[in-house]
């Protein structure tokens, strides 16, 4: 018999992810095989793209129709989320991991859907710095180190976290003894 894992209790697994590439992908496709339409009217042969660039209306349709199933899955996330939000009347102070369990969605994705939310003014949050625990409808206001450098998107090894007056993960200032991010909650 096979035991659940983590992973298993999640029933969402699509990813939450910005749309805009696969937009832009499918424009360049487009654009490609609308070009490749004009050399085809005038008789115009670059590298033979008359031949076969109007294939790429195809391949151009369906990453537009993944582009906006991405879309949907977003939104479906954020609806979620909101609800989560609303049935705490965006007050009090919660576990993110309780959110998560409660709404079928990884905690970080929760939080990056919080972190949108966010900024797009639906709740205010932040993280309590001793626990890490949301304390919803408190605002944060961010304020950075001037000795802050964003870390790469692949962090190869561990942050060092230690005597530093910020936040390495997103350089908002800290309090002395903060274990948390108050701004975007990670662990120092």
């Amino acid at each position: 018999m096979r035991s659940k894992t983590t992973e298993d209790r999640f029933y969402k697994k699509e990813k939450y992810e910005a749309s805009i590439g696969a937009f832009v992908l499918g424009i360049v496709f487009v654009f490609i095989g609308v070009l490749a339409l004009i050399f085809m009217r005038f008789g115009i042969n670059f590298i033979g793209l008359r031949f076969w660039g109007y294939w790429l209306f195809i391949p151009a349709f369906f990453i537009f129709i993944g582009g906006f199933r991405q879309i949907y899955v977003n939104n479906q996330y954020k609806s979620a989320v909101k609800n989560a939000i609303v049935q705490r009347n965006k007050r009090g102070t919660h576990k993110l991991e309780h959110i998560a369990k409660e709404i079928g969605i990884e905690s970080n994705i929760v939080l990056r859907v919080l972190l949108d939310l966010r900024n797009e003014g639906f709740v205010k949050y932040m993280f309590n710095p001793d626990t890490g625990e949301i304390i919803l409808g408190e605002s944060v206001s961010y304020t950075p180190s001037e000795e802050f450098e964003a870390p790469g998107k692949e962090v190869e090894a561990e942050l060092p976290t230690v005597e530093k007056s910020f936040c390495v993960f997103c350089g908002q200032k800290l309090e002395v003894d903060a274990k948390f991010c108050p701004s975007c909650g990670s662990k120092l």
